[in-house]
């Protein structure tokens, strides 16, 4: 029976999961699963099986029936498998809650009373990536702090942040770690980091939609570090980097651009230096550095 550690990644949306793939491909080696879920290391194979199963007995209306919290992408690098949640927005944190009640009494059998499977979770570690926006990185970890102190009333998110001293929008308590996605000041969003790469990807390409977009859209940003100008420059670089990818996606979302395209190349993502610092606070984590 093959021992595996997992790494459970909780996003705050999609264009995080399409983004945190692409690290862990072209950064960190890994390898994309289409695993069904009897394939699945223990717990996490009857855990999902049971889930999904139950979601699907109840009475739901059709908007509902896909709300299951299941992994988007399942990768996998040595005996790492990496599983990435989109929990579906920084304020909604009841499914992860939810998850971890579930999960964490049958990682603790599991690895005691394992039953027929080839493979089993030995080791497991839970990484959280939320935006700064306009409220900054420490504002983020005192909220994820509280929000999963305990789970099912044990204490879980017990640990002092110990902020990572080569990235600070990193930071790591025991088997649990959050990374904020920042710009300037410690506000800002995930595509604070995309942006760049988009520039040096396609120059021309960046300039002219950034521009396009800029013609097209009142864009209020001009009030520094306002909670709204935080939020519009989001949408507008949100905005540019979705009407790059047109050619090659017609039609598609962000999430689909950043992960089907080479829009954003792939040897231009990996040698940002906020990409690599990214990728190098995640092998630290994971235990690969």
């Amino acid at each position: 029976m093959q021992k595996v550690r997992a790494l459970l990644v909780f996003c705050e949306g999609s264009h995080d999961v399409a983004f945190v793939c692409r690290v862990l491909e072209h950064g960190l080696d890994f390898a994309k699963k289409t695993w069904r879920f009897s394939k699945l290391p223990a717990p996490l194979n009857s855990l999902f099986k049971t889930n999904f199963e139950n979601h699907a007995a109840r009475d739901l209306r059709l908007d509902m029936t896909h709300k299951v919290f299941l992994p988007d992408r399942v990768l996998q690098c040595e005996d790492v498998v990496a599983l990435i949640f989109n929990s579906g927005g920084k304020n909604n944190k009841q499914p992860i809650v939810d998850f971890l009640s579930d999960f964490l009494p049958l990682f603790e059998q599991a690895a005691v009373f394992p039953g027929q499977t080839d493979a089993v979770v030995t080791q497991a570690r839970f990484l959280f990536l939320y935006d700064a926006d306009a409220k900054g990185v420490e504002k983020i970890r005192k909220d994820v702090k509280a929000a999963f102190s305990s789970i099912d009333g044990k204490p879980w998110l017990a640990d002092d942040w110990r902020i990572d001293t080569n990235d600070p929008a990193g930071a790591m308590a025991a088997n649990k770690a959050l990374y904020v996605w920042n710009g300037k000041g410690g506000q800002g969003t995930l595509e604070d980091i995309l942006m760049p790469v988009l520039r040096a990807s396609e120059p021309e390409l960046a300039n002219d939609a950034e521009r396009c977009i800029e013609a097209l859209f009142d864009w209020e940003t001009e009030h520094e570090n306002s909670v709204h100008s935080v939020a519009e420059q989001a949408r507008q670089q949100k905005a540019a980097i979705t009407l790059a990818g047109q050619r090659e996606k017609p039609g598609m979302s962000m999430s689909v651009i950043l992960g089907q395209t080479q829009v954003l190349q792939d040897n231009v993502l990996v040698a940002d230096i906020r990409v690599a610092s990214f990728a190098r606070y995640l092998a630290s984590f994971i235990g690969f550095a």
